[in-house]
């Protein structure tokens, strides 16, 4: 059924996301068996180690979306200021922020990885987008999502209708709705904090921690961290909990950031 008003863009754009999640998805399963491991021999503007399989997915993202004729630009975790449509490519209606590789410590030692992304219509009126267009709120996004390697690639996205999530068939190489509705639980088991920063802590974030441990609701959570935000957040999601990322007195420009069922991730 034909959407009023629909051109088929939008709908690019995410096969074009689908497209992107595939390649990276085959990279990072064959990462020990190339030369694809390992520092790329620089940082990121977070002071953060950029590796090679950074790289590589960063690339992946530029090469797909510059050239799609989807976006008047794009801004990326790895780069210092937005990356602009070259002029012989036509400019898009939509703007994507990304995250090509979040997590990437885990690389190393096979542990989950994930891609995030965030999707705002532009506001400047037309040509190449312009700063502003990235720095939209965002209750204006018109989708997000993010990418979960782990023992099955997902993909989990909404656009304003209920979180759905795909989970890749490699043995015909689509994403198939297996998620439908997904729905956070009303209680679960597990928080998960880097408490490797519990020193750098508010009072008011250290307080609430200690209330998760001591159970002063007469319900006792397990620490569960894996230290890539979409791992982390994915399972909150699936299973109930608590996610926090805080800002904290060491890092005091950090937003925060917090899931749980009654508290929703922001």
């Amino acid at each position: 059924m034909k959407v009023p008003g629909a051109t088929g863009e939008f709908s690019g754009l995410l096969s074009n996301l689908a497209l992107a999640a595939k390649i990276i998805s085959r990279e990072v399963n064959r990462a020990g068996l190339g030369e694809i491991l390992g520092a790329a021999g620089y940082q990121n503007v977070q002071g953060e180690q950029v590796t090679k399989l950074d790289v590589f997915a960063h690339r992946v993202v530029c090469n797909l979306f510059s050239r799609s004729g989807h976006v008047c630009i794009m801004a990326f975790e790895e780069s210092e200021s937005p990356l602009e449509i070259p002029d012989d490519y036509p400019c898009g209606k939509y703007v994507l922020l990304f995250d090509p590789l979040d997590g990437s410590s885990n690389i190393e030692i096979n542990a989950s990885i994930g891609t995030i992304f965030s999707i705002h219509k532009r506001i400047t009126a037309e040509g190449k987008g312009t700063i502003s267009d990235c720095l939209q709120k965002g209750v204006k996004q018109v989708c997000a999502g993010y990418v979960v390697y782990g023992s099955s690639t997902m993909l989990v996205y909404t656009t304003g209708q209920g979180v759905h999530g795909f989970t890749l068939d490699p043995t015909i190489g689509e994403f198939l709705l297996s998620h439908e509705n997904m729905q956070m639980p009303a209680r679960g088991n597990y928080y998960s904090i880097n408490e490797g920063t519990a020193r750098h802590w508010t009072a008011g974030i250290a307080d609430y921690v200690n209330s998760l441990k001591v159970a002063k609701t007469g319900h006792l959570y397990a620490l569960r961290y894996i230290g890539a935000l979409v791992a982390d957040f994915h399972r909150t999601l699936l299973t109930g909990g608590v996610f926090l990322y805080p800002a904290n007195t060491h890092y005091p420009e950090e937003s925060s950031g917090c899931s749980t069922r009654q508290r929703p991730w922001h």
